[in-house]
């Protein structure tokens, strides 16, 4: 059943419940209006029988002929809507001095003593007396109808109302069914839209797009499902270009590779340490490039094993500018290590040593001879980029900081516990920056995709093979940071690390 014939059922379902309850409403109300009617009119009527009776009394100064008397004022031609005339509705005796009935207009207990009458005792606590110039010169008794169920009044008021409520339920059922059509028309439209897209999204139509309309949920469902396509799109875009990437990269070393073979076997090339030697080299890039692309499929699955430890950032950064001292000065490069003393870390000291010595290694490869090259190493507090470490790192840092057997899980505990326990929620920035040639401002939401570079040249020894800074992010989300990059052609680049000083779920 779709949603619209739903939204049609469910108004004119809530539409024949309602006027049920307000039938029902109605019906009570009216019965308790009549009853309450009932009891006043029979209130008027004794009120008038009593004065009629003392005015009588009065004025003959005995009860001979009240009977005719009483008839004559009383009695009133029948009225059809009724089963009875008004004096059958109205049955009333009156009785003298002496207890003897002088007055009842069906003459059947005329003349009969209260105690000959069935209902006497209950007749007795019901009458009224009836004074005459200050005296009690009789009784009269009204008969008290205390249900009006049975009563053709009532009946004629109840079928009226429910006729009348059955009237406007047809009425206002159509009424509803129209404006369900129309509404639910309106309001299903844009949904319709919606699942059509899907529709075309399950059989592979990632660019489809649905037109949003208004603030509604509706709506924000539709800006989100663009929002999930274009991030579909995005991925598919991804996952071809990593295809062609990868096929690309493997694509010349294995033609090195085997030409150099095809050569040796043919005898063109002796088999000599100088030939093997490009081969193993390409070889061992094949298994760069492989490890690479294993480390960072890890990262991003958060599946990467973490050899948790404490670790002092500014002395690998030192050992990092040692080992590139002789490319240093072989360029003139000016270096320099700055900022004040920062806490100690935890985290994998052999995964942050690759981030640095890629992010050092790029900026000695795109700093000119005579330029400059700074590290700045400092304790940060209360930054805006610290809610990095909101759910969803928190999530990483769950799956990536487990130990793979009981020995280093033991060891981390006991290391965890040997720390300084004043070192908590702090953060430690590490600022590179280089006066290269800078990367363009269009570049700079891509420099973290894998398989990217700035130089569309693809040249080895000045692009690499795309995967440094991408696999560089991930090892520093597994330790529950960031990495920012900002950058001016030609005036260099400035990567910026965040790391908290303790993991929040260590």
């Amino acid at each position: 059943m779709t949603l619209r014939r739903k939204f049609i059922l469910a108004l004119i379902g809530m539409v024949v419940f309602m006027s049920i309850v307000f039938a029902g409403i109605a019906l009570t109300s009216t019965q308790a209006l009549i009853g309450h009617a009932e009891t006043y009119v029979q209130q008027s009527f004794g009120d008038h029988l009593n004065q009629l009776l003392s005015v009588y009394y009065e004025g003959h100064s005995s009860w001979e002929g009240v009977q005719d008397h009483v008839s004559q004022a009383m009695t009133k031609p029948p009225d059809p809507k009724f089963a009875h005339p008004p004096r059958d509705f109205q049955h009333f005796l009156v009785f003298n001095q002496n207890n003897k009935v002088i007055v009842d207009p069906s003459n059947k207990d005329l003349g009969k003593q209260l105690t000959a009458l069935p209902d006497h005792e209950k007749i007795e606590k019901q009458w009224q007396p009836i004074t005459a110039n200050g005296k009690i010169v009789g009784h009269y008794w009204q008969s008290i109808h205390t249900s009006m169920v049975d009563s053709k009044l009532a009946k004629t008021i109840g079928t009226s109302i429910i006729q009348g409520m059955i009237i406007g339920l047809i009425i206002t059922s159509l009424i509803a069914l129209l404006l369900g059509l129309l509404l639910t028309r309106h309001f299903t439209q844009p949904l319709n839209r919606l699942m059509e897209a899907v529709r075309r999204v399950g059989d592979g139509d990632l660019a489809s797009r649905v037109e949003v309309e208004g603030d509604g949920d509706i709506a924000l469902l539709a800006r989100d499902f663009n929002k999930m396509t274009e991030q579909l799109n995005r991925n598919e875009e991804v996952r071809r270009n990593m295809v062609a990437d990868i096929a690309h990269e493997l694509r010349t070393p294995l033609a090195v590779i085997l030409g150099k073979l095809e050569s040796i076997q043919e005898g063109v090339l002796p088999s000599t340490p100088e030939t093997i030697l490009p081969i193993q080299d390409e070889t061992l890039r094949l298994i760069r490039l492989v490890r690479d692309l294993q480390q960072l499929s890890l990262a991003e699955a958060g599946k990467l094993p973490m050899a948790l430890s404490t670790v002092n950032l500014r002395t690998i950064v030192g050992k990092i500018m040692e080992q590139f001292q002789i490319e240093f000065e072989e360029r003139g490069l000016n270096i320099n290590i700055s900022g004040g003393k920062i806490p100690e870390i935890i985290g994998d000291a052999d995964r942050l040593t690759q981030v640095f010595v890629n992010l050092i290694g790029n900026a000695l490869l795109h700093t000119p001879s005579g330029g400059s090259l700074s590290v700045l190493l400092e304790e940060v507090e209360n930054l805006r980029e610290n809610e990095v470490a909101g759910e969803d790192a928190s999530r990483r840092l769950r799956d990536v900081f487990r130990r793979k057997d009981d020995k280093t899980e033991e060891a981390g505990s006991k290391e965890k516990n040997s720390r300084d326990e004043s070192a908590t929620g702090g953060w430690v920035q590490v600022t590179v920056r280089d006066s290269g040639e800078g990367i363009p401002v269009e570049e700079l939401d891509h420099i973290f995709d894998r398989f990217y570079r700035v130089d569309k040249s693809r040249e080895r020894e000045n692009g690499g093979t795309g995967l440094g800074l991408a696999i560089a992010k991930e090892f520093i989300q597994a330790h529950g940071g960031t990495i920012k990059v900002e950058s001016k052609l030609g005036e260099g680049s400035s990567f910026r690390i965040l790391l908290p000083v303790r993991p929040q779920t260590l």
